[in-house]
């Protein structure tokens, strides 16, 4: 009997495993593909945040957005309304500024992202620990300021498409598209999308997820349990 009870919890422990096993390997495989992208916005939120939202809602699409500590406590229900339909919040720090983040103390983005942090938490409930650093890790983030960063727990992305649509937004929208679609040419693994929360962005934001998709790409969101290293340093701690 007792022989017979074991038999069956280790067949019963199998079946869970390699459940777990193949959906592992499952995400493993699709996320090594270069099928996979990650649409992300810098600086909100803020008037045109919602704008954005409502196009991923109707595209049935999500984002990851890295918001400013001050556009967070100025704008609580865009910040909610982000979680609730199912994108995740970054850290886009406080400041927003090279001398604040990157002259003096090497904990100075690590303050300001912890600040970040709670003020997210405080207003949403939501505890993120996901960045991006202004302006991107590269050069401002040495060595000192990156084991500051880590050291707090935090995570850090970057992106491998610019669309420079803080350039272009005003004057010419349809290179945000067109360096969309350039950026992708021979590009392996996932790819992130820097955009911004602006006009611009999301009067061309249709298009390309519209595009995205034709080209057979899978639009994800952040998941924190299925991280992916991001960064320009390459650094696997974040």
């Amino acid at each position: 009997m007792v022989k017979k009870s074991a038999t069956v919890l280790f067949a019963m422990l199998l079946i869970l495993s390699t459940g777990f096993f193949t959906d592992s390997v499952s995400y493993a495989a699709e996320h090594r593909s270069s099928k996979v992208v990650y649409l992300t916005f810098d600086d909100g939120p803020n008037q045109y945040t919602p704008k954005i939202l409502d196009i991923l809602k109707r595209k049935k699409a999500h984002a990851t957005f890295f918001m400013i500590e001050g556009n967070i406590k100025r704008n609580p229900k865009t910040v909610k309304r982000i979680i609730k339909e199912g994108n995740y919040p970054g850290l886009h720090s406080v400041s927003h500024s090279i001398t604040k983040l990157y002259r003096g103390s090497s904990k100075n983005v690590a303050i300001e992202m912890e600040k970040t942090r709670q003020t997210l938490l405080k207003v949403a409930h939501f505890n993120s620990h996901l960045t991006r650093v202004p302006y991107g890790s590269k050069p401002y983030m040495t060595q000192p300021f990156r084991d500051a960063l880590a050291n707090k727990g935090f995570k850090m992305w970057d992106w491998n498409i610019d669309t420079l649509d803080w350039k272009y937004n005003r004057t010419n929208p349809g290179t945000i598209t067109s360096r969309v679609k350039s950026g992708l040419v021979g590009k392996k693994g996932p790819i992130v999308i820097l955009f911004h929360d602006s006009k611009g962005t999301a009067q061309q934001l249709p298009i390309i997820i519209d595009y995205l998709r034709k080209k057979g790409y899978t639009l994800q969101v952040y998941n924190p349990k299925h991280h992916i290293v991001m960064n320009f340093w390459g650094d696997r701690r974040f």
